[in-house]
């Protein structure tokens, strides 16, 4: 019996010290990296998102993302996807890095959709690098218009500038009312995002496969001119104030609030927490270097893009 007693207890403390090795053993593994991998993003675009991806790489960094990186720009005001496309070759950076299967990101912003310049792009793009994803900004409208596809209609060549715009344009605030109702402001772009909606989707069946991912710039814009009319957005008064001039370029809030749009869409996590970006902090208007300011556009943001399903973001992602 003795015998058998001392059997049991030599087993136990066996037992036991595998268990204690199998947890030390555990404890020392890596926990797994909640911070995804830095992209390589190529912009083709209009002037309505040149000032954004500086502040994207700044936030990508204080989230602790490594190797965010802005391959280039490619510069056309006022312009549609198309022209993009339609560059020479010899000029068409975007087809360029595209060619080189090195871009992880390619982020456009046409005026006006549907706009086939999308997917020949999407298109190249996959023949030299089968990962890649295609992200569309939605832009709002400017020149006091109320939806992007009358702009985008008859632009011809006018890429490189405003050219024969300025009858329509009148010279700045031209007796514009920017201040909107909620209704109003309801009715903003409508034809442009559902456009946008329909030819994202039907991309993706093409292919069979999800690439292509829209970023709800417009009607983030939308939403925050409503939070100023309900007087809830801190230090902003007037709807006007999201605009810089009456092209519709933006001011230094909405710089912001697209550049959390772009990080919640492209990386897949909250934008809130982070810390106020450089351009906020030394904003045209004191008042604009506001923490309360700089974390409500980040709630906005981050309400917009998890509740708008062509953004891809699963919003039962773990929030910052």
């Amino acid at each position: 019996m003795r015998q058998i007693l001392l059997f049991i207890l030599v087993a136990a403390i066996l037992a036991n010290g595998v268990r204690i090795s199998q947890a030390q053993n555990a404890s020392t593994k890596p926990e797994p990296s909640s911070k995804p991998a830095g992209l390589r993003v190529f912009y083709a675009s209009h002037s309505l998102m040149w000032d954004m991806p500086p502040v994207l790489a700044q936030e990508a960094e204080a989230y602790g993302i490594k190797g965010h990186t802005i391959l280039g720009i490619q510069r056309l005001g006022v312009s549609r996807t198309s022209q993009h496309w339609e560059l020479p070759d010899n000029q068409n950076q975007a087809k360029q890095a595209l060619k080189a299967g090195n871009v992880d990101a390619f982020v456009m912003s046409p005026i006006g959709m549907p706009d086939q310049g999308i997917d020949n792009f999407v298109k190249l793009g996959l023949e030299h690098n089968p990962n890649a994803r295609f992200y569309i900004q939605i832009s709002w409208p400017g020149m006091g218009l109320t939806d992007n596809n009358d702009m985008g209609r008859g632009m011809g060549g006018m890429g490189g500038g405003m050219g024969g715009m300025g009858g329509m344009m009148g010279g700045r605030g031209g007796g514009q009312n920017y201040e909107k109702t909620p209704e109003e402001l309801a009715k903003i772009n409508i034809r442009n995002n559902k456009a946008a909606e329909e030819q994202a989707k039907k991309l993706n069946q093409e292919l069979g496969k999800t690439v292509v991912f829209l970023i709800p710039t417009a009607q983030a814009h939308n939403a925050l001119r409503t939070l100023i009319y309900k007087k809830e957005m801190p230090s902003m008064t007037q709807q006007s104030e999201v605009f810089r001039d009456f092209i519709g370029h933006p001011t230094e809030p909405v710089i912001v609030l697209n550049a959390y749009l772009h990080f919640a869409v492209l990386y897949q996590r909250s934008p809130i927490g982070l810390p106020m970006p450089n351009v906020l902090k030394n904003a045209s208007k004191p008042e604009w270097r506001d923490e309360k300011l700089n974390h409500k556009l980040q709630e906005l943001a981050w309400e917009m893009v998890s509740n708008y399903p062509p953004s891809g973001v699963k919003t039962t992602l773990e929030k910052k």
